[in-house]
């Protein structure tokens, strides 16, 4: 993909892998941070929307994730200083955090600590307290594939190509069983439900309608809270919304990133 320019960083003394897509020579940038278990494929149809549309992107893959350096992380807060560090080190201004999942985990906690950085958030089927089933967060340890089995039954909508759906089974299983079990955990510790009207950054929050794992309502929740949100619940897609319906979420950020 000679489109996508990839980079790496030194966090910590961690080393933390990234990729460009879009303009350079940018203004603003909407920097994406993936779920639990993820890497940058979960991104990749939607950022190429975005450079299409002449938006900037950068997907970071989280410490243990990807091509960064292994790690075993199992606080959201952590994760969001190594976000911090990354939006620093590269001299990103008007930047948007969009976030997946327990990206968007990740995203809320950044903007909580470190609004100043941010120009506006994106919250993709995510929420503001993410239980985690028993069966997934302690299968994850003792039955990786069938834990990945069980999560992608849940991912995606029955509108979903079966292609997609087998592509991104694949890309869980490439995951380190325990930094997933770690992410889990993170996930399952997570809970910002009375924090979230302190957020004066405009956010956008989408989520798909057969969404089983991060139910609609989650974001629904976060709308009502958030002061200055806009909601968006898009038909034929499940948790995967970004990689399901690229075309739609690329338009509804670019629409956002327009208007903050």
């Amino acid at each position: 993909m000679s489109w996508l320019r990839p980079g790496f960083l030194s966090l910590s003394g961690h080393r933390i892998a990234y990729c460009e897509a879009g303009p350079q020579a940018f203004s603003s940038v909407a920097v994406c941070i993936h779920g639990a278990g993820g890497n940058r494929d979960s991104w990749i149809p939607l950022v190429r929307n975005l450079a299409k549309q002449g938006v900037s992107s950068l997907v970071l893959e989280l410490p243990g994730h990807g091509e960064s350096g292994l790690a075993q992380i199992s606080d959201v807060k952590e994760y969001s200083r190594f976000v911090v560090q990354f939006l620093e080190a590269k001299k990103l201004k008007s930047v948007y955090l969009a976030g997946h999942s327990m990206g968007g985990a990740v995203t809320l906690a950044t903007v909580m600590s470190h609004a100043e950085l941010l120009k506006g958030v994106i919250l993709i089927g995510s929420g503001a307290r993410l239980r985690v089933k028993d069966s997934i967060l302690e299968g994850a340890k003792s039955d990786f594939v069938k834990t990945v089995d069980e999560i992608i039954s849940y991912a995606f909508s029955p509108a979903t190509a079966t292609s997609l759906i087998r592509e991104s089974t694949r890309g869980l299983l490439r995951c380190n069983a325990d930094t997933l079990h770690h992410d889990f955990i993170a996930c399952d510790r997570f809970d910002v439900l009375s924090e979230l009207e302190s957020i004066s950054t405009p956010a956008l929050i989408l989520c798909g309608e057969d969404d089983l794992l991060t139910p609609p309502k989650y974001s629904q929740f976060m709308s009502e809270k958030i002061p200055n949100a806009k909601l968006f619940i898009i038909p034929q897609s499940g948790h995967m919304v970004m990689l399901e319906q690229p075309e739609v979420v690329g338009g509804l950020i670019t629409q956002f990133m327009n208007d903050f």
